[in-house]
């Protein structure tokens, strides 16, 4: 027999969504720069995301969550390839288009991008943001298009571990941004 999503682990990871966005708000106060700025409200947006997953995580709506953390993906890629790895020229363009509410580029050029600026600056760091994506886009096509497999997921019991998949990624996706 499948066991429930334990409701107190759900509130665990609310707690610790809440604390993660209370000492990232806490930090902001420091932020000195437009660059650093921009990256405080990427992660704004992921926070507001990843409270997103824990509540349809909550209501079981499983494969809605799996969407969503697509979107949170691509925040925090975006957040932290603006923030540490586009040059100037390209930080002003994208802004530009940002605002115009323009199409602004391929997640996964980005986190290559990413990728390969950190990586000078910490060897350990190479290829996990471009590896991060590919996964996700592989969970995306499996949880959360509504194929068979993603429709089944908000209509049949589902061992909670799957449930605690999406929370637990989507939360420490955010310690990233």
């Amino acid at each position: 027999m499948v066991e429930a999503v334990n409701q107190e682990k759900i509130q665990r990871y609310r707690r610790l969504v809440q604390s993660l966005t209370d000492l990232g708000h806490s930090h902001a106060k420091a932020i000195q720069t437009k660059r650093h700025q921009l990256t405080y409200f990427y992660f704004v947006r992921c926070a507001g995301l990843v409270s997103g997953v824990v509540i349809l995580v909550e209501n079981k709506h499983l494969s809605a969550a799996f969407a969503l953390q697509k979107s949170v993906v691509d925040t925090v890629i975006n957040g932290l390839y603006l923030g540490y790895a586009a040059d100037d020229t390209e930080f002003n363009r994208l802004v530009s288009m940002t605002i115009k509410g323009k199409e602004t580029g391929s997640v996964r050029k980005r986190a290559a991008k990413l990728d390969a600026a950190l990586s000078k600056r910490k060897k350990f760091m190479s290829g996990q943001f471009a590896e991060l994506v590919k996964k996700t886009e592989e969970y995306v096509n499996e949880f959360a298009h509504g194929g068979v497999l993603s429709t089944s997921l908000d209509v049949l019991e589902y061992p909670p571990q799957v449930a605690y998949r999406v929370l637990a990624d989507c939360t420490l996706l955010m310690i990233n941004l």
